[in-house]
């Protein structure tokens, strides 16, 4: 089996639109919150806004509604996305048992799984916890309350690689022994970024998006072996290694 140039030590996943089916309730809550400021916003209209951190969709949709209450807006949201996320959302299942058949084979494979999302720690472990798998890793980082550390006047979370960076430190490892997990364009760009292999699976929300920056990207999980994966990863590690050197 091909072994890529540098072992894989950790499988970082994204967590809304990846393991969580969460898309639709967050546009509900992003309309909603918009409502309550006297605008609107279409499904259309949400697609544009799909991968990006909180903060920033609440001052662009500030901006589209010509109201200065960002903070509001981005409250409001946050209510009503736990209010939705409390009755329950649904799981992405063929990533969810790929996880399961990666946590029986890390501790053999010597590599770590974790989680880095751009939403608030409380919202990513609530999720973690519906779908039954808060215990399989060993890290979970939020992209709005663990990058305290890091200064950006553009913002630290996703796009920008901070999260990576930071996940890869945590794990005593480097970015380019980490492969990213990632369905969102804005997502797939801090992996990138970051160094990290970065694998884009897109979901109904994230499909027309760019994602060509990806280094693979695939249609699901759907009966995935870990040595599959393991094969996938390092055959295109290698064809990317030759064709940097060809350039």
């Amino acid at each position: 089996m091909p072994r890529p140039s540098q072992p894989i030590k950790a499988i970082i996943f994204d967590c809304d639109g990846t393991l969580v089916d969460s898309e639709y309730a967050h546009y509900q809550s992003w309309q909603y919150a918009v409502q309550n400021q006297g605008g609107d916003l279409s499904l259309e209209e949400y697609y544009f806004y799909v991968g990006n951190s909180a903060e920033l969709n609440a001052k662009l949709l500030a901006e589209k509604i010509g109201s200065d209450r960002s903070d509001k807006i981005e409250k409001d949201k946050r209510e009503h996305y736990r209010r939705l996320q409390n009755l329950g959302l649904p799981s992405i299942e063929p990533t969810i048992a790929f996880i399961n058949r990666l946590a029986k084979e890390k501790e053999k494979l010597d590599f770590k799984l974790a989680v880095a999302s751009a939403l608030g720690k409380e919202e990513i472990v609530s999720s973690l916890k519906q779908l039954g798998i808060e215990n399989l890793f060993d890290i979970v980082l939020s992209g709005s309350d663990d990058l305290s550390s890091y200064n950006d006047p553009e913002g630290v979370n996703k796009p920008k690689p901070y999260i990576y960076l930071h996940a890869a430190k945590e794990l005593n490892t480097t970015t380019d022994q980490c492969v990213v997990i990632e369905d969102s364009s804005s997502g797939v760009t801090a992996g990138v970024a970051a160094g990290c292999f970065t694998i884009a699976v897109p979901n109904p929300y994230t499909f027309h998006q760019d994602l060509s920056h990806a280094h693979v990207r695939i249609p699901s999980f759907a009966d995935m072996s870990v040595e599959t994966f393991l094969q996938m990863v390092a055959m295109n590690k290698s064809s990317s290694k030759v064709q940097r050197n060809k350039s």
